[in-house]
């Protein structure tokens, strides 16, 4: 009998990517008037759990760093790519009008991600934005703190927004979900709970932050911890935005802030926090949106740590490294 493994990769194999969508005008407008967003809900649920089935299997060869993306500490494994193949294997199937941002289809670094972005949401239709690990790092230290993080992004008109969302974390067999106007939920063994934000002040949150790769986006991170820090009951930071932004829709702590961040990053967990009640933007206080790139995602206590993060620029980007 096949394992799992070869199972779920000979799917892949059978379902290329050009099942997905051209990207061209010429295959027309995909009509979106009947807002399915349950079923592709029930979509990005069934990839993000195939996807996270290789995660949970891998062997320590599979966990290996295969390449270095934009630096030493950006870092892809052979199973980054397997799992967005199965990821899109799905996704192509249960959707075959729609296309596919993924993150290993996307050159490193953060300004071909924003190009990417724009220019996948440009047009009419579905977009799906897939991050097959979300925590590479940990994973290859076999740090159980990764996630696979799928969304399904809805685009007319010259506007986007996303309107489901799965973040799927196969260590703990924790399958989040949200669907936009329909509340957010955590399914572990079977069962369904809704989230619902922290209500806790500043003072009594505990807040997520990220330490990212890149100096311009690293320093003025690590200026923001140090000022937000003092004012709260305390930090951590746990190497995955999806991880992180479920927790905070799952009221597992108050609060997450970071700059330069990708669709496929924070989609999915910027969908799950407002729908359980809380708020997402950037870092001028403007409302969340696929193309946004400096998040502060929080319950209760958003309006002060925006504030606090942006005295000292905290999420935002630094000009030079």
């Amino acid at each position: 009998m096949p394992s799992m493994r070869c199972t779920l990769l000979a799917a892949a194999l059978l379902v290329p990517l050009s099942a997905f969508a051209p990207s061209s005008a010429s295959r027309g407008t995909t009509k979106l008037h009947a807002a399915p967003y349950e079923r592709y809900l029930d979509a990005a649920c069934e990839a993000a759990r195939a996807a996270g089935a290789l995660i949970r299997s891998a062997s320590t060869e599979e966990r290996a760093v295969d390449t270095l993306k934009a630096n030493a500490k950006d870092l892809l494994t052979k199973t980054d790519v397997a799992c967005q193949d199965v990821a899109a294997a799905v996704l192509a199937r249960r959707e075959p009008a729609s296309r596919l941002l993924g993150e290993e289809d996307v050159a490193p670094g953060g300004d071909a991600a924003r190009r990417a972005a724009e220019k996948a949401f440009s047009e009419d239709g579905l977009v799906w934005a897939v991050d097959p690990i979300d925590g590479t790092a940990n994973f290859v230290d076999a740090i159980p703190l990764s996630a696979t993080s799928v969304a399904a992004v809805e685009c007319k008109g010259g506007t986007c927004r996303v309107v489901a969302g799965a973040i799927y974390d196969p260590y703990r067999d924790e399958l989040f979900g949200a669907a936009y106007g329909k509340g957010a939920w955590v399914e572990t063994a079977g069962k369904r709970t809704p989230l619902a934000v922290s209500s806790n002040s500043l003072g009594d949150a505990i807040v997520y932050a990220g330490a990212p790769p890149g100096m311009r986006a690293l320093k003025p991170s690590l200026r923001g911890i140090a000022a937000v820090a003092p004012h709260v009951r305390t930090m951590r930071l746990l190497g995955s935005a999806a991880i992180m932004l479920a927790y905070v829709a799952a009221g597992r702590g108050a609060a997450y802030f970071e700059c330069d961040l990708a669709a496929w990053d924070t989609a999915a967990g910027a969908l799950l926090v407002a729908e359980a009640g809380g708020t997402v933007t950037d870092a001028d206080g403007a409302p969340y949106t696929p193309l946004t790139r400096q998040i502060v995602a929080a319950g209760a206590c958003h309006g002060d740590l925006r504030t606090l993060v942006d005295t000292v620029g905290g999420a935002r980007l630094d000009d030079e490294d």
